[in-house]
């Protein structure tokens, strides 16, 4: 377990304590160590005072959330508040472009209830919406569409990973886990630069960018799509180094300090201890082995600077897996029922149609019903003496655990819904896949 996960402390304990930053006593906040809005693993410490809180949030942690709403909309993150992500994207509609549009879902665009504005290429305002709403606005003359032509698309910018804001938010997520799980509750000289590098105190850099191929191969075989994982590690340069990689799409490695003789805490199996945060609120750990056959760890890395068009294309296809990807865990799934089930409710008594039920051909929709099919067309090939993963990877004949919707396959998945929508089927086979995921789920929780 984890040192930093014991939360529990005393007003004592607390007291105890110092900012991590300057040594303050005074007014330590709970920092999110690793921001809310990138993990479902909620990660705090009461050990950096509000000043320093509010600066690392103010400076540059802002910015660099805002530059993944994207992203975060995709994976399934909300808001502090409960409320869908908002975000920019650019949408072809029945062949009119329209940039700059700020959404929150697909739903948005299908049911607005208020207009959706836009951008033409030159720059000029373009609304969309009812020809209610739009003939309501003095001398606009509505230009009817077709909006099942409708496609969202997004350039993905490497600054919003790479750059300034990133960079430092990245370093701050770093030491503050370095501290945390290392039980450092005081400010330091050993970290004096780490620490400026934070609050701007010096223009050396501190992240690189991590390009090694092997890293990589090796990160995929132990990690989810959307999972946060980090490693201490000490490098044969002589320097002590935290690896982040976000999401299971960039890695970053940040140098925290000089190495010392409490060097790289190794696991029970001779690998590095990786921590994984999983957005569904899991935190697990394994053993993670990558060495140098020379002595030695060492990574390929590059500076900001030096990640040209190709390299950054490399990243970009990483990146779109999330949103092509569906993460298959009990846990997921179960929380993708209780949200279907809920719509079944208003499918159910005619309050939405079907395109309101798979939430106008949402991909996480699609393949979680997708997964309850094969769930219950395959429920006899269920095995319960191995993990719900492993069965999945069985049944779904999968080489990992992610599975990803999109092409053709997506197309005749929603025309056999449209089939089963117009005979009045659909409802009654929902109901008994659920069941069988349901019997599934329970037998797992028991078994825990």
């Amino acid at each position: 377990m984890e040192r930093g996960l014991i939360q529990n402390l005393s007003k004592d304990e607390v007291m105890r304590m110092k900012c991590i930053y300057c040594n303050s006593e005074e007014n330590l906040t709970s920092s999110d160590i690793i921001s809310y809005a990138i993990t479902g693993a909620k990660l705090t410490k009461s050990f950096v005072c509000k000043t320093h809180n509010a600066f690392t949030n103010d400076s540059y942690e802002k910015e660099f959330v805002a530059g993944l709403d994207f992203f975060r909309s995709g994976l399934g993150f909300l808001t502090r508040d409960g409320k869908p992500i908002q975000f920019t994207a650019d949408l072809t509609v029945d062949g009119i472009e329209m940039h700059d549009v700020r959404l929150s879902n697909k739903e948005a665009l299908y049911n607005p209830k208020q207009l959706v504005a836009g951008k033409t290429a030159n720059g000029e305002k373009i609304l969309m919406g009812s020809s209610d709403k739009l003939g309501q606005i003095p001398g606009m003359t509505p230009k009817p569409v077709d909006i099942s032509r409708i496609t969202m698309h997004k350039t993905i910018s490497s600054g919003d990973f790479v750059g300034n804001c990133a960079l430092h938010s990245v370093a701050k997520i770093a030491y503050e886990w370095y501290c945390y799980i290392n039980g450092i509750e005081q400010y330091t000289e050993e970290n004096k630069d780490i620490v400026d590098y934070i609050l701007g105190n010096c223009s050396d850099e501190r992240v690189d960018i991590v390009v090694d191929g092997i890293y990589y191969v090796s990160i995929d075989q132990v990690s989810e799509v959307g999972t946060n994982s980090l490693f201490q590690y000490d490098d044969r340069d002589g320097y002590r180094y935290v690896v982040f990689d976000l999401w299971k799409t960039i890695a970053y490695r940040v140098k925290i300090c000089k190495s010392s003789e409490t060097s790289t805490k190794l696991s029970s199996n001779g690998g590095i201890n990786l921590y994984l945060y999983h957005f569904d609120g899991r935190k697990t750990s394994t053993a993670f082995g990558i060495f140098s056959l020379n002595g030695g760890i060492s990574f390929s890395v590059l500076k900001e600077s030096d990640v040209n068009e190709n390299i950054w294309k490399s990243f970009a296809r990483r990146l779109e897996k999330l949103l092509t990807t569906k993460v298959m865990t009990i846990y997921t799934l179960k929380q993708e029922c209780l949200s279907l089930e809920e719509r079944l409710k208003k499918y159910d008594t005619g309050k939405i149609d079907l395109a309101g039920l798979i939430k106008y051909e949402e991909d996480s929709v699609l393949s979680t019903m997708e997964m309850l099919k094969i769930l219950n067309e395959k429920k006899e090939q269920y095995d319960y003496t191995i993990g719900f993963n492993q069965n999945m990877k069985q049944l779904l004949s999968l080489s990992d655990d992610t599975y990803i919707v999109g092409g053709n396959d997506k197309k005749q998945f929603v025309q056999t819904l449209m089939e089963l929508d117009q005979e009045k089927q659909l409802s009654s086979l929902l109901h008994e896949q659920l069941n069988t995921f349901e019997s599934i789920y329970k037998s797992i929780e028991e078994s825990n």
